[in-house]
């Protein structure tokens, strides 16, 4: 966890964990400065307005080095809506199409009351496939491609994406893990984000959007 959802978790009640508050005002915690390392910020566009689940945004992030099962990129996706995030390691980019199908079956078993309607990603081959494109088909599900070169219309998986990736690479600095066990950060720090409150939710986290439950924090430690 970074600082800010530390001090965040600090003003919220019966979270299963206990933080002491004395010295956050005057802590700096180096790995988080590391993690936060990036390039200059996409332009905001304006807030789309969708309901859960209507709106799955998606993007595959290729890694500098494999983990010990091979895997060398992942599939991330992100609820246009409640923020809630999935990720998914892969080998080879074509292994997204596969992935994709499972989740959307998934979302349609596990929520029969709510309809996937969109994905929204860029242009590269996986997204855009004849077989995923008919899967899409007839599922009544339309698919949004941004325009070649132009990150910045898929804003909020990108700048979603650049978080984890901050998280993540603060989590390897600060444990002193090898960078081949990134996958299982990766998925630690997604898991995480989704079960802690967010500004944007009005300090609810995305988990209890999307379950109507309280996430359980007791295995978190800060």
């Amino acid at each position: 966890m970074g600082m800010s959802t530390v001090k965040l978790l600090a003003n919220k009640l019966d979270v299963g964990i206990e933080i002491n508050t004395k010295d956050l005002s005057f802590y700096y915690c180096i790995a988080c400065a590391a993690g936060k390392a990036k390039r200059m910020s996409y332009a905001r566009i304006p807030v789309r307005k969708s309901k859960p689940l209507e709106t799955l945004m998606m993007d595959i992030c290729s890694m500098s080095e494999p983990t010990i099962d091979g895997a060398t990129m992942f599939l991330f996706d992100i609820d246009e809506s409640i923020r809630y995030k999935r990720t998914y390691l892969l080998k080879k980019k074509s292994d997204e199409e596969s992935h994709v199908k499972v989740l959307l079956n998934r979302l349609a078993r596990l929520f029969p009351g709510k309809t996937v309607l969109r994905l929204r990603s860029d242009q590269c081959g996986e997204f855009s496939s004849n077989a995923l494109s008919e899967f899409c088909d007839t599922l009544g599900i339309e698919q949004k491609f941004t325009n070649a070169y132009s990150p910045q219309e898929n804003g909020i998986v990108e700048r979603a994406n650049g978080v984890v990736l901050q998280r993540l690479r603060a989590m390897l600095t600060a444990t002193h893990l090898p960078n081949s066990l990134w996958g299982e950060a990766l998925l630690h720090v997604v898991a995480t984000l989704n079960r802690l409150p967010t500004k944007p939710l009005g300090l609810v986290s995305p988990h209890q959007k999307l379950f109507k439950t309280e996430p359980a924090l007791d295995d978190l430690r800060t």
